[in-house]
């Protein structure tokens, strides 16, 4: 399946929403729409073209058109048919990767209280075109449509979290019905197992033996499917969770060193700067001076 990748945030934005019956003979004019136009069948085929590329839209399945691209009917329904629609903008334009290739395991970069706008490293996925679980989407669209008709300041707000929820929705379907290939099925294994381990000292005997495997493909799978070996795993967790400790505890570096399963303080200061650009202890006082800063402004308010 090919799913269309966006960066969060910003989410998606919404615009409006509906459920119509096309008679038969009915067929959607063309047109470059400026927003994206979610189309989901109930009954019925309606057929539709984006760019020349043809896609006859059947029961339970979905079709997301593109901002800027055009599209049109290319052929009538012969049968009354049932559809939901949903319009969304969104501010950059998606890529495209194929379902398999999602990382789905793979490390963000998590908030800290220093910061001051959110990682850029985090993605939205749906389904370009795909039979979908009409079951789950359909609650969501139906209360979208009955807040639609009854729009005021009061509920507003729930018909973007509703965008929200159905936006999650179909990314939970790229999950779903994705069937992982024997590589990434053992690479989520090995950082399902990391995650439970990483504060230990590391060993890739551990590993093979919970996986059965020799390190050496553990290790290709997990670079190729998560982007990192499985040391890299490890020291991404520890060095993630020393920000934190750094952040909000008074423990001095050696505890926090101990605290996260390296031994050699040393070790964790060059492995800090490396990732970070700075040593652990001036990550501290900068975090301190922001305090500082903040309280101040806040007395002076």
């Amino acid at each position: 399946m090919l799913c269309l990748e966006f960066t969060i945030p910003p989410l998606p934005k919404f615009v409006t929403v509906g459920l119509a019956v096309w008679s038969p003979g009915d067929r959607h004019f063309a047109r470059t729409f400026g927003v994206y136009d979610l189309l989901l069948v109930k009954r019925g085929t309606m057929y539709m073209a984006e760019q020349g590329k043809e896609y006859a839209i059947g029961p339970g399945k979905l079709l997301v058109l593109e901002a800027g691209l055009p599209h049109e009917g290319y052929r009538v329904c012969e049968e009354d048919t049932e559809i939901y629609w949903v319009h969304f903008i969104h501010e950059g334009k998606p890529s495209y990767i194929r379902q398999e290739d999602i990382p789905w395991s793979a490390l963000l970069a998590k908030g800290t209280v220093e910061d001051e706008e959110p990682s850029a490293q985090q993605r939205l996925y749906m389904p370009k075109f795909a039979a979908v679980d009409v079951e789950a989407l359909e609650p969501i669209l139906d209360e979208m449509n009955e807040i639609h008709s009854r729009l005021n300041a009061e509920n507003a707000l729930r018909l973007h979290v509703l965008l929200a929820e159905l936006m999650a929705a179909l990314q939970a379907e790229c999950a779903r019905t994705a069937l992982p290939e024997p590589a990434v099925r053992l690479a989520r294994a090995a950082a399902a197992y990391l995650d439970r381990h990483w504060k230990e000292p590391f060993q890739v005997t551990g590993l093979q033996e919970e996986l059965h495997f020799q390190a050496d493909y553990i290790t290709r799978c997990m670079k190729q499917h998560i982007g990192t070996t499985p040391l890299q795993y490890v020291l991404q967790r520890r060095l993630e969770e020393a920000k934190k400790l750094l952040s909000g505890t008074v423990l001095s570096v050696s505890d926090i060193a101990e605290r996260i399963g390296i031994r050699d303080v040393n070790y964790l200061t060059r492995l800090f700067s490396a990732r970070f650009g700075m040593t652990p202890a001036a990550y501290r006082r900068r975090q301190r001076q922001r305090d500082e800063a903040a309280a101040a402004g806040e007395g002076r308010e």
